[in-house]
């Protein structure tokens, strides 16, 4: 994964987990990714994401997976 789309991802995964009021504990509930993981990925600190973990943030988010890699700018 490029620069560009880890700094897409996450901005975009910080952006539409305020957008819905979730909290990282929350989105962890909803989506089964532990909260460190998400806290490291919104931080930028973790460039390895894998298809589970992005997949599952997404379908917790209600977005799609384009959309958080910057692949779409529609979340949908």
């Amino acid at each position: 994964m490029n620069a560009v789309r880890e700094q897409c991802l996450h901005e975009r995964l910080r952006q539409a987990r305020k957008a819905i009021g979730l909290t990282q504990k929350e989105l962890e509930e909803a989506s089964g990714i532990p909260q460190n993981t998400i806290s490291r990925i919104e931080l930028g600190k973790n460039p390895e994401i894998s298809t589970r973990t992005l997949t599952a943030l997404a379908l917790a988010l209600n977005i799609s997976a384009d959309y958080l890699l910057g692949l779409k700018d529609e979340p949908d």
